[in-house]
C-alpha cells in the first residue's frame, strides 16, 4: 500500500512539474462539431460535420479518422448534438453506437433528400427529434426496434417527424 501512495505521489510530482509528454492546445484550433451526417456512395461512407469537415472510409472509425486528419486544426466531437442516417447506412449503426467519443445525448435521425450538415444546422438547432444516441444504445441492448424520426431534406427546407 505504501508503494502505491508513493507513487501516486510521484506521478503527481511529474505531472505538477510538466514532465508528462501532454500536448497543450490551443483553444482557437478547435473545430466543434455539432451535426454528423452519415452517407454512402459507391461502397464508401462519407461523414459531413460541417464548416468544411469531411471524411470518408468503409467503416465510421475510418471516416471519422479521415475528418479528424484533413481538418485544418482539431475537430472536437464532444459538441455533436445531432447525427443523421442518410440513405442504406443504418447498416453500420452498430459502428455509431459503439463510438464513445459520441455524446450519448446526441440526437439522432434517418436522413431523406440531400442532407447536408451546415444547412441542417439551424433547423436542428429549433427542432430536435426525440430519440438520442443513449436511447438506441440501451434499445440494442435490450434487442428492442426503435424507429428514428425521419428528417427531410426539400429543396433546401428541412421537415422533421417525431410520429415515428
Amino acid at each position: 500500500m505504501k508503494k502505491i501512495v508513493l507513487l501516486a505521489v510521484a506521478v503527481a510530482l511529474v505531472a505538477m512539474a510538466g514532465w508528462l509528454p501532454v500536448k497543450p492546445r490551443d483553444v482557437a484550433d478547435l473545430l466543434p462539431v455539432e451535426v454528423l451526417v452519415l452517407s454512402e456512395r459507391d461502397g464508401l461512407l462519407y461523414l459531413d460535420g460541417g464548416n468544411d469537415l469531411a471524411g470518408q472510409g468503409r467503416t465510421w472509425a475510418e471516416a471519422v479518422e479521415d475528418l479528424t486528419e484533413t481538418a485544418p486544426g482539431v475537430a472536437f466531437f464532444d459538441t455533436v448534438a445531432h447525427i443523421v442516417l442518410c440513405g442504406d447506412t443504418l447498416t453500420h449503426l452498430d459502428q455509431v453506437l459503439n463510438d464513445r467519443a459520441l455524446r450519448p445525448a446526441a440526437r439522432i435521425y434517418l436522413g431523406q433528400g440531400n442532407v447536408e450538415a451546415d444547412s441542417a444546422a439551424p433547423y436542428l438547432a429549433t427542432h430536435q427529434g426525440d430519440k438520442t444516441l443513449q436511447d438506441l444504445q440501451a434499445a440494442w441492448l435490450e434487442e428492442r426496434t426503435v424507429t428514428l424520426p425521419p428528417l427531410t431534406e426539400t429543396d433546401g427546407r428541412y421537415r422533421l417527424s417525431n410520429d415515428g
